[in-house]
C-alpha cells in the first residue's frame, strides 16, 4: 500500500474553503444540529421536571419515546429515499416535524399538568424527531466526490471529520442557549438548588426521601411563567433552526441525487481516459 499523505492544518482548512457544497452542508448541519440538541441539552429534563414534578422515570419516557422516530428512520430510510428524492422528503419531514412541535407546544400552555398533557408533549416530541440527520449525513459524504471532481483528491478522512467536529461544536452552543434560557426566565437559582441536593444526596448528608420532599419544595416555588418560557424554547427555537436549515439546504446544496449520479459518471469518465 502506498503511504499516507501527511495531514497538516492548511490541508484541512484548504480541503473546506475549496469545496463550497462542503462549506454549506457545515453550516446547514451545524444549525439542525443546534435545534435538535436543545431539548436533550437540559431545557426537556428542566422543563418535565418542572411541570411535572421531579420523577426520574417521566424525562426517561419523554427521551426515549421522543427518540423512537430516530430508530424508525434509520431501519425504513433506504426504502423510502428509493420511493422519495432527498428535498422532498426533508420537506415531508418538516411538515412533520413542525406538526409535532405544535402539539408540545399547544397542550403545553394550555392544558394542567397530567397524563393526557404528558402524553401530547411525549408523541409530540417522536414527531418533531422526524428530522433530516440521515439526509445531513448523506450529503457530508456526497461531497467526497465533488471534492473529487474539483481538486482531483477525495481527502475523505477530511470530510468525515466534519460530523463529529460539527457535533461536538452544536453541544458546546446548545448548552450556552440552555444557561441562556436558564438565566432570561429566572430558573437557574432552582436548577442549582435541585443540583445541591443531589450532591447531597449523594455524599450521604440526606436521605433519599428528604431530598425528594425538598425538591418538590423546590419545584413549588416554580411560577408558570418560567415553564412555560422553558417550552417556548424547547419549542419554537428549535422549529425555526429546522426551518432555516431547510431554507439553505434547498437553496444552496447542488448535490441531488441527479447532480451525484452525473459527477459519478465525469469521473469514471475521467479515470478510464487516465
Amino acid at each position: 500500500r502506498e503511504a499516507a499523505p501527511p495531514i497538516s492544518l492548511k490541508k484541512i482548512f484548504s480541503t473546506f474553503t475549496h469545496n463550497d457544497q462542503l462549506m454549506w452542508i457545515a453550516l446547514i448541519f451545524l444549525i439542525q444540529q443546534i435545534g435538535n440538541g436543545i431539548v436533550v441539552g437540559g431545557l426537556g429534563s428542566t422543563y418535565i421536571y418542572f411541570d411535572f414534578g421531579y420523577e426520574g422515570g417521566l424525562y426517561s419516557l419523554f427521551s426515549t419515546v421522543g427518540l423512537a422516530a430516530t430508530g424508525f428512520l434509520m431501519i425504513f430510510y433506504p426504502a423510502i429515499s428509493r420511493r422519495i428524492k432527498r428535498k422532498k422528503l426533508m420537506g415531508l419531514m418538516m411538515i412533520i416535524s413542525t406538526v409535532g412541535y405544535v402539539l408540545m407546544l399547544a397542550p403545553g400552555l394550555v392544558m394542567s399538568a397530567g397524563t393526557v398533557k404528558f402524553i401530547f408533549i411525549t408523541g409530540g416530541y417522536m414527531l418533531a424527531n422526524f428530522g433530516y440527520y440521515l439526509i445531513m449525513m448523506i450529503s457530508i459524504i456526497n461531497t467526497v466526490e465533488y471534492n473529487e471532481l474539483l481538486t482531483g483528491n477525495r481527502d475523505e478522512a477530511i470530510i468525515a471529520s466534519l460530523r463529529p467536529f460539527t457535533t461536538k461544536l452544536a453541544s458546546a452552543l446548545t448548552v450556552a442557549i440552555t444557561s441562556a434560557s436558564y438565566f432570561i426566565f429566572g430558573v437557574t437559582g432552582f436548577t442549582n438548588k435541585i443540583s445541591a441536593l443531589e450532591q447531597s444526596c449523594s455524599l450521604g448528608a440526606i436521605t433519599e426521601a428528604d431530598k425528594l420532599s425538598q425538591i418538590d419544595a423546590v419545584l413549588a416555588g416554580v411560577q408558570h411563567g418560567q415553564t412555560a418560557g422553558l417550552l417556548l424554547c424547547m419549542t419554537v427555537l428549535p422549529c425555526a433552526l429546522m426551518f432555516v436549515s431547510y431554507l439553505l439546504y434547498i437553496k444552496k446544496y447542488r448535490l441531488d441525487e441527479e447532480e451525484y449520479e452525473r459527477i459519478c459518471v465525469e469521473l469514471q469518465v475521467r479515470e478510464a481516459q487516465q
